[in-house]
């Protein structure tokens, strides 16, 4: 083992002194020798026991060097082995767990895509049926509006129909009162000269006065018109105050009608936004999902690339050192052999070698 540490730790590199060819016999051994020289162990190695043989070190010590050194490198192959395995097993976890990872995030991008499409859909659908509602209720207050506009001039003119009749039938009375004090048949000139002397000032006078040239029989179906007449007009006024009344009462059912249809566009609007609000925040939750989900899947993508560029680094190093091993242990049992075969021609190549 002492000289095993001492080679790892360095080892006195000897100024080779390449000699000529040697004779026929040792021109093998010679020729593997140099072969051995080729290689960077190789020439520490035979550096190493050429020192060794100067110093007169015995034979077995120097087998018993290159046997450590051998099965250091065999164990180092071995320990190599493990940790490649190690490294895979780590490898093929680390990748799968990735894998889940990609699998679970597309799955996520996926299913949140869709939602995210019906959910939009809804969220249109919705404020669709807002703005309809909203429309229908401007309708809705402009016709409220134009009845009360309506109602409000058909009242003022109901008051003034009944103010204007109340002053007809007033009028007819006065006339009527004023015929029944009257002689019939009174002279036509007596009748013109008061009709001269009253002029426009009182037209019901006038009136009077004509028909008091009337004969008994044609004074009274005059007034029988006149009673005709303000029966018909106090009637009249009957009917429209009636007529004014029931206007009153559709006013009111139509106020009804148009309060009960607002509550329901209200309560369609107020059902509707809270709708819209929860579609919303669900559709917000979808997207943020999505968002996390894609950030996931760069991250896990990134990561199983590195892993597997990783991985792949290892499988070269561990490639690479063991062809290196596998060589360098060639190189030992080479040299073995020769020492244990072809002893006297190396000797003869290590001590010209030495010199």
């Amino acid at each position: 083992m002492k000289f095993t540490i001492c080679f790892l730790l360095g080892l006195v590199t000897l100024n080779a002194v390449f000699v000529k060819k040697p004779s026929d016999p040792n021109a093998v051994v010679f020729a593997e020798l140099e072969e051995i020289e080729e290689h960077a162990l190789g020439r520490k190695l035979l550096d190493t026991i050429a020192l060794q043989m100067k110093n007169q070190a015995p034979l077995a010590d120097i087998a018993r060097m290159l046997q450590e050194l051998r099965e250091n490198l065999l164990l180092q192959q071995q320990q190599a082995e493990l940790k490649h395995a190690a490294d895979e097993a780590d490898c093929a976890a680390e990748i799968a767990g990735y894998n889940r990872r990609i699998d679970y995030a597309s799955n996520e991008i996926s299913e949140s895509t869709t939602e995210i499409t019906a959910l939009s859909a809804q969220v249109q659908q919705l404020e669709s049926e807002i703005e309809n509602i909203q429309v229908q209720l401007g309708i809705l207050n402009d016709q409220e509006e134009t009845l009360r506009t309506q109602r409000a001039k058909d009242a003022e003119a109901f008051t003034q129909r009944i103010k204007s009749t109340a002053d007809v039938v007033e009028a007819l009375n006065v006339v009527a009162a004023k015929l029944s004090a009257i002689q019939p048949e009174q002279d036509p000139k007596a009748v013109f000269l008061e009709l001269h002397n009253m002029g426009k000032s009182n037209p019901i006078a006038a009136l009077v006065s004509i028909a008091s040239a009337f004969s008994k029989e044609r004074l009274q179906q005059t007034q029988d018109k006149i009673a005709e007449l303000r029966q018909s007009i106090e009637q009249s006024a009957v009917d429209d105050q009636e007529a004014e009344v029931q206007a009153q009462i559709d006013y009111q059912n139509m106020l009804a009608q148009f309060a009960d249809q607002r509550k329901n566009f209200q309560n369609a609007l107020k059902d509707n936004e809270a709708k819209l609000t929860q579609t919303q925040n669900a559709l917000g939750a979808q997207k943020k999902r999505k968002e996390d989900a894609g950030r996931e899947l760069a991250t896990a993508t990134a990561g199983k690339t590195q892993k597997e560029n990783d991985c792949e680094a290892l499988r070269t190093q561990y490639a690479r050192d063991s062809e290196q091993r596998t060589k360098e242990i060639g190189i030992i049992r080479q040299v073995e052999e020769i020492l244990a075969t072809k002893l006297e021609g190396a000797s003869g190549y290590l001590k010209n070698r030495i010199n």
